[in-house]
């Protein structure tokens, strides 16, 4: 009998993949220090990157490591130091190649969708885990 086994959890897996993209936007528009990043993704819908910081400085990370942005301490002002990380060329490259993949993805999502409507005549604008969480409410 195949045993069955919990899937393994990598906390940057899907989600990490997914946040690059907005992290070099956001250091793109200038830059920024880890808190005020995860601050602003959370603001696009991340939330699960804010109740799971490590995941951002994962990636981060691994951003910094590929060249795709750099970082350095800085003390001005009161409170800790922070570390401030902007775009690279390579990461502007990197995000140029991400936001392409995405536009692709995104039509064939919406085909998808498209065809779903179609057959099923389901009213896709209507989100019915936003409808249960308004009726326990």
């Amino acid at each position: 009998m195949a045993e069955e086994r919990e899937p393994i959890r990598d906390p940057s897996g899907g989600l990490g993949r997914n946040l690059e993209p907005f992290l070099l936007l956001e250091v793109m528009r200038g830059p920024s220090y880890g808190y005020d990043l995860i601050r602003q993704i959370a603001a696009a819908g991340y939330r699960r990157a804010a109740d799971e910081p490590g995941v951002v400085y994962k990636v981060l990370r691994s951003l910094e490591e590929r060249g795709a942005i750099q970082s350095e301490w800085s003390t001005q002002g009161s409170g800790p130091a922070r570390r401030y990380y902007q775009i690279t060329e390579e990461g502007r490259a990197l995000l140029n190649r991400r936001v392409h993949q995405l536009r692709r993805y995104r039509a064939r999502l919406d085909h998808l969708l498209s065809d779903y409507t179609e057959l099923t005549g389901d009213d896709l604008s209507i989100d019915p885990l936003t409808e249960v969480a308004a009726a326990t409410l």
